[in-house]
């Protein structure tokens, strides 16, 4: 299986806009000006989305091994979630997102089963980030830009949204295969 650079791309990312953040704000500390500050919240801003995403991605499968019950009503596909993934076209664009760990994912390397439990742990890193994504709104009593910082946060929300959706759309599929094998096995 092909190797993915988004791993490689995610942690560059991170580790320059934190290094900029950090050189921005030695400089404002010596030269105070509004554009400077302005500069080193962007980029401390870009670094938590970044540094965040890594984080959740490293720490969820450390404390849970991806060990969920698909079965669990959390997973289970809602009534509504068919008709909407249909209208937003998900099957044509799917395929395009990135994938940091394209191994847990395939057949090839896994089992069915433990893909499909990848999947289930993969919609929870990206749910959790969803919500971690708004965390920055805590920094809007010390900097303002309320609407900025909230755009943003709902931006990046939407964003780990679509990794959550691609999921959802993919699982019961092969989760319906999975019991049929498990039948025939019976």
């Amino acid at each position: 299986m092909k190797k993915s650079r988004f791993p490689l791309v995610m942690k560059t990312i991170a580790a320059v806009t934190t290094v900029v953040t950090l050189v921005l704000l030695l400089i404002y500390q010596k030269l105070p000006h509004p554009s400077v500050l302005s500069a080193a919240i962007s980029f401390g801003t870009t670094a938590y989305h970044f540094v965040m995403r890594l984080a959740v991605g490293y720490a969820v499968p450390k404390a849970t091994d991806y060990r969920f019950n698909y079965k669990d009503s959390w997973f289970l596909p809602r009534k509504w979630e068919s008709a909407f993934y249909k209208k937003l076209n998900l099957k044509a664009w799917k395929g395009q997102l990135p994938t940091y760990a394209p191994s847990q994912f395939s057949l090839e390397e896994n089992s069915l089963e433990r893909v499909i439990q990848n999947m289930c742990g993969a919609e929870i890193v990206h749910e959790i980030i969803m919500v971690l994504s708004f965390l920055p709104l805590l920094t809007v009593p010390a900097f303002g830009s309320f609407p900025v910082f909230l755009i943003t946060s709902v931006l990046a929300a939407l964003y780990d949204s679509i990794f959550v959706m691609a999921q959802r759309f993919n699982r019961p599929r092969l989760v319906r295969i999975f019991e049929k094998q498990e039948a025939k096995r019976s």
